[in-house]
């Protein structure tokens, strides 16, 4: 019973351990007020695994940068969800900018 309580210890530990963050931007066009881009930050953070988000947008050619890190955790079952571009565009798209280029850094 003791050593099957050390294995599973064990195990739980090992499984926890394995955290992989992934950096990204998101480049986009359109005219954003410092509000629409704070907007955008907040609906970032609330998207499960973003760490932490910043921007970077020059109004003289109305175009920018969102800069985001991604914290993935080992997959625990079937119904781990994982990190989808798509739901970065549709935060663009509703804040009434044009979404452009998705890169990993």
């Amino acid at each position: 019973m003791i050593l099957f309580i050390c294995i599973s210890g064990f195990t739980q530990t090992t499984t926890s351990e394995k955290v992989e963050t992934k950096k990204f931007s998101y480049s986009f066009t359109g005219e954003a007020s410092q509000l629409q881009l704070d907007q955008v930050q907040l609906h970032m953070q609330q998207i499960k695994g973003v760490a932490e988000v910043k921007t970077d947008y020059k109004t003289d050619s109305k175009s920018g940068i969102i800069y985001f890190s991604f914290v993935a955790y080992a997959p625990t079952g079937e119904n781990e969800s994982a990190f989808n571009a798509a739901d970065i565009k549709v935060i663009l798209i509703e804040a009434g900018l044009i979404p452009d280029e998705f890169k990993e850094l």
